[in-house]
């Protein structure tokens, strides 16, 4: 004969089952579509283990690159070990044809609809994320490569009151958008680039495919004007510079790196130079031929440094 348990067992164990099916597995990713603008726009969430007891984490949306998808992007930038390791949950949107569209810098996507409002998607993402996971609305983060890290920099003035800070891997902005560059408040800023960057030149110019077309909107700033331009708009000085060499830990990556941080008031500013870096993410996969995209740096990894600097931010 089975033993019977008491009623309040019984009841204990139904409110544990009930927990367990309503509450999101340890360590996935979800895959969630919403509607803005009369668009359906979708986007991933990767939940870390941290999230069965804690629900106001800390936000990391990561923007693809021209031509990317947040599925590949979710592998290529492998930030969701690190998310898992400090707490955050990460969120990997869709671009509209794969190229986010915002003024003032051309894209080489051939086809992206320039009648996408991905600033009010960004928007609508964040405001969607606090109601369905109840995160830490004062702790949302951007980061991305090359299209994404130029959105990046571009939120950070568009979307300045939503923002905690940005970490922009190969980017910059164009002379167009630099003109008339201006935060409401300082935002963090964390910068890796690389010195031979082919598409997007380190220092300064339209890139290796953007001649082409000779848009003015293509035309990027040298990455010493871009770190200036983010020191003027979190009132930094040069004088506060601090630089270390980051360790070669890979003798055949040819590559080396420098890591510059502006010890600023309340939005640091810091900036990882790549010697012979070339338009890849440091610690990550040779995804294209050096001869196209240049080399990967080996000696540390950007999505470590990323997340060490977002968890910084007070």
């Amino acid at each position: 004969m089975l033993n019977r348990l008491p009623p309040t067992a019984s009841k204990l164990l139904g409110m544990i089952f009930l927990c367990l099916y309503f509450m999101p597995a340890l360590t996935q990713t979800i895959r969630h579509t919403i509607t803005v603008d009369g668009r359906e726009r979708n986007f991933l969430v990767y939940i870390p283990e941290q999230y069965s007891h804690s629900k106001h984490l800390k936000v990391i949306i990561a923007l693809h690159g021209g031509g990317g998808t947040a599925e590949n992007t979710e592998q290529f930038y492998r930030l969701n070990p690190e998310a898992d390791r400090f707490g955050y949950m990460v969120v990997y949107p869709n671009a509209i044809n794969k190229a986010w569209n915002f003024p003032g810098t051309a894209s080489r996507v051939k086809k992206i609809d320039t009648t996408v409002n991905d600033v009010h998607f960004m928007h609508v993402l964040i405001d969607t994320l606090i109601t369905r996971y109840h995160i830490d609305s004062q702790h949302v983060f951007f980061t991305g490569m090359s299209r994404g890290a130029m959105f990046s920099l571009y939120l950070a003035a568009a979307l300045n009151h939503k923002i905690a800070g940005i970490a922009a891997v190969c980017g910059s902005i164009s002379n167009e958008n630099a003109s008339d560059y201006h935060f409401d408040r300082p935002i963090p800023a964390l910068i890796i680039n690389g010195t031979a960057d082919p598409l997007v030149p380190y220092y300064g110019g339209y890139g290796k495919w953007n001649r082409n077309n000779f848009s003015e909107s293509a035309n990027f700033i040298a990455t010493t004007q871009l770190i200036q331009l983010l020191l003027q708009q979190n009132h930094c000085t040069n004088e506060s510079a601090v630089t270390i060499q980051i360790p070669n830990k890979d003798l055949l990556d040819g590559c080396t790196a420098n890591d510059t941080q502006y010890k600023c008031s309340s939005a640091p500013v810091e900036i990882i130079t790549i010697q012979n870096g070339g338009h890849t993410w440091p610690g990550s996969s040779q995804y294209l031929p050096k001869i196209l995209v240049g080399r990967v740096c080996k000696d540390f990894k950007a999505a470590e440094k990323i997340v060490t600097f977002f968890n910084a931010v007070p």
